[in-house]
């Protein structure tokens, strides 16, 4: 079955705001997407619309569409609520899980070790978060997992720019290596604690990106 045009809009705009750089102060008009797209004004404008209920953009009249940057609020709210769920998931999911789902949480390091070495840091991402899915899908609640999944989009590119630090991509990597250890070993308040740890690192790292969120609070 065809994707219906605004679907089609939807998901293609929304990845040209995950991909820009967050240090652009990054605009657009309804008219110049439609013409670029190659689709009329209206599957464009409920794109739009979606995209701004879901904090992606604003929509100003004369401005046209600004992905808006973050606050220093924002980003400590996001992350207290990430160590809250993500660590309570994956405290209740380490038990649980069949050698299978290790076999997958494996495949993902694996694709993440691949995309460190080849100095990806795009590719890197796409297989942390990956990563960090994973337990939200086994753990199969669909309100927590749509929930997170806007958090961790809302923060996509400030990822790109996190990342580009030298030094980061490991630090992050090896993280991940200490969660999956303590999961492998069915220690749930252990993979608990390094999931916190990595949270940890990740929130101040954003916090001392120039550029990453608004220094007005």
């Amino acid at each position: 079955m065809r994707k219906k045009k605004k679907d089609q809009a939807y998901e293609e705009i929304r990845k040209l705001v995950l991909q820009r750089r967050s240090t652009d102060r990054f605009s657009f008009s309804e008219n110049s997407l439609a013409a670029e797209m190659r689709m009329s004004r209206t599957p464009i404008r409920e794109a739009l619309q979606r995209l701004q209920m879901e904090g992606f953009i604003e929509i100003h009249p004369n401005r046209g569409v600004v992905i808006p940057e973050v606050s220093v609020v924002e980003v400590n709210e996001t992350f207290a609520l990430r160590m809250a769920v993500e660590e309570f998931v994956i405290r209740e999911m380490t038990p649980q899980m069949t050698p299978e789902n290790i076999g997958e949480m494996d495949l993902y390091l694996s694709r993440q070790k691949e995309a460190m070495e080849r100095n990806d840091v795009l590719e890197y991402l796409r297989h942390d978060k990956d990563f960090h899915d994973l337990f939200f899908r086994l753990y199969a609640n669909s309100l927590i997992f749509n929930t997170i999944q806007r958090v961790l989009d809302r923060f996509y590119s400030m990822g790109t720019n996190v990342l580009r630090r030298p030094g980061s991509v490991q630090r992050s990597f090896a993280e991940h290596c200490a969660v999956a250890d303590a999961v492998r070993n069915g220690d749930g308040e252990k993979a608990a604690s390094a999931m916190h740890a990595h949270l940890i690192t990740g929130k101040n790292n954003v916090l001392s990106i120039p550029g990453n969120i608004e220094s007005v609070v």
